[in-house]
């Protein structure tokens, strides 16, 4: 038997007994037994606000807790059937908690249950409530570029531009519009680039990534 950790679960099952649906077809031969739930979030605009919202499903005296790294998804709970007490937390929005959520058994492990929920804001929140920088990867040789996004959780209305600023100028420089680039370097390392928020530079959001060190730089 062969184990893989997805989401919240950790599982594996003899093949000769599991559905061809419980298979990770990229991991021939892996079982993989996914969260019962899936927390679709958004605020009252509509937008997916999943990005670094924390979902609490409780059974009992047990919990398991997920933070979200996808902008509309939460994979949250337990990979067993059972009725269930969900909280949903971000930072200057209310808590919302959801009772009695009944996930049903499937053929292989649950049914996902998807909850649609909507965010409200806390008294008040500001308008500029984080910012994240997507687009960060590895940058193996000088040269090599990549396209950083600054993404806001803000008011309609509210300027979503911001400047951006690297860690290190020895290993990478970035332009106004957030193309980072490599440069060359004998020692290589961990670079930070962040995004500042130009109508409020209190509000800032950040990305590490790696650049490759190089043998020999002209």
């Amino acid at each position: 038997m062969v184990a893989l950790f997805i989401g919240a679960g950790l599982v594996a099952c003899d093949h000769d007994t599991a559905k061809a649906t419980c298979f990770d077809m990229s991991a021939p031969g892996v079982i993989v037994y996914l969260p019962g739930i899936d927390v679709v979030v958004r605020d009252k605009f509509g937008r997916g606000e999943a990005l670094g919202t924390t979902v609490i499903v409780h059974n009992g005296n047990d919990s398991v807790v997920t933070t979200g790294i996808d902008t509309l998804h939460v994979p949250a709970g337990y990979t067993y059937a059972g009725t269930f007490s969900v909280r949903v937390s971000r930072p200057f929005y209310r808590d919302t908690v959801l009772s009695n959520v009944v996930v049903q058994a499937g053929d292989c492990s649950v049914k996902t249950l998807q909850l649609p929920l909507t965010l409200q804001l806390a008294p008040g929140a500001p308008s500029i409530r984080s910012i994240a920088v997507f687009g960060a990867d590895f940058l193996s040789t000088p040269g090599t570029s990549r396209q950083l996004t600054a993404r806001f959780d803000a008011d309609p209305g509210i300027p979503t531009t911001v400047s951006w600023r690297v860690s290190d100028a020895a290993l990478a420089d970035i332009n106004a519009a957030g193309l980072v680039t490599a440069k060359c370097s004998l020692v290589g390392g961990t670079e930070t680039v962040t995004a500042v928020a130009t109508a409020d530079t209190t509000v800032r959001g950040s990305v590490n990534f790696g650049v490759q060190k190089q043998t020999t730089c002209s």
